[in-house]
């Protein structure tokens, strides 16, 4: 994938088309950002221009033998490293530097997930990067540059790849095609600014399934008091499903939007049209910020803790309820 096939990044797109153009680009450049923010469509964008044998300034020309072997995965110049189970190993690296140093005008290795590497396997490659040989480099990718040496991050040249805005979100999905608008619509408000996420939700068969199923659970919350054994065989079934935290999510959006057709109205999540009427009979606005405040408690100690997801949930359901019942309306 080219640099003019990617949408957003505009800072990291002037940066390494400034660096590629000036001949400037670090042998060892890492890329940052949280999972599903293209860093591998970035750093795929970068070795391929680096490896261009007819680019003229920083865009691949897509024809050259070079490229139509990177395109084909066949580059004999081009070298990918993944974890192999938990952890990048040394024996990885050290297979890999063997071919560091093939005669050729460039050679590029991409790290997938380069905070796995071993401590050993980081000692190896630090070598390397202390001492690189002409015409090598080498691309980092990771979510979490913390748990790299910080002796490896201090000889990269460090790129952060940020948050998409929704139109460009809109934009990836529009260029993918298949998807209905709402759907796009949907996912691009969903996904956090992150292409990969927002690409999973477009293309899940089961999405619209959830979605109904947390409008469902967030409406029935707070218009239809349940007992205490439904509220605890609701929590038990929450806790075992493995998209809980996303349906969490879409239950925190639906209050959420529900709050924002109360005090203003506009766009909202709501499948259901006649839900946001359903939101504005009575209900003060303080009632769902609570709402808001107590899902989002749940959702934090799911991701950060280690805690019984059963009683979370229980905990949620039952405050949740006592909650509504407590707002007049």
């Amino acid at each position: 994938m080219s640099f003019k096939e990617l949408l957003g990044q505009a800072e990291l797109r002037r940066a390494l088309a400034r660096e590629l153009c000036d001949g400037t680009i670090s042998h060892a450049v890492l890329l940052t950002g949280p999972a599903g923010s293209g860093k591998k469509a970035w750093g795929g964008a970068l070795a391929q221009a680096l490896l261009c044998s007819g680019r003229q300034g920083a865009e691949p020309c897509a024809e050259c033998l070079s490229c139509r072997q990177f395109k084909s995965g066949n580059h004999p110049y081009f070298m990918e490293l993944k974890p192999q189970g938990r952890w990048l190993k040394i024996e990885q690296i050290r297979a890999a530097r063997s071919r560091f140093y093939l005669d050729g005008d460039i050679r590029v290795c991409l790290i997938h997930q380069a905070e796995r590497m071993t401590a050993e396997a980081c000692s190896s490659l630090l070598k390397t990067l202390e001492d690189p040989p002409p015409g090598l480099y080498l691309i980092l990718l990771t979510e979490h540059p913390r748990r790299l040496f910080s002796t490896i991050v201090s000889r990269c040249r460090r790129f952060s790849l940020q948050p998409l805005s929704r139109p460009e979100i809109l934009d990836i999905l529009r260029q993918r095609g298949g998807h209905n608008v709402e759907k796009e619509a949907l996912a691009s408000r969903l996904c956090g600014g992150l292409p990969g996420p927002a690409l999973e939700l477009a293309e899940d068969p089961a999405f619209e399934r959830r979605l109904q199923e947390a409008a469902s659970l967030a409406h029935g919350l707070a218009f239809r008091p349940v007992s205490p054994r439904e509220l605890l065989s609701r929590a038990a079934a929450l806790a075992e499903r493995k998209d809980l935290v996303s349906c969490l999510e879409l239950v925190y959006l639906f209050y959420r939007d529900g709050l924002i057709s109360l005090l203003c109205g506009g766009e909202a999540l709501l499948v259901n049209p006649d839900h946001a009427r359903y939101w504005t009979q009575g209900r003060p606005s303080s009632c769902l910020e609570q709402a808001m405040e107590v899902v989002d408690t749940a959702l934090r100690e799911i991701l950060n803790t280690n805690a019984n997801r059963r009683l979370v949930m229980e905990g949620m359901l039952i405050t949740l309820q006592r909650r509504f019942v407590q707002c007049p309306g």
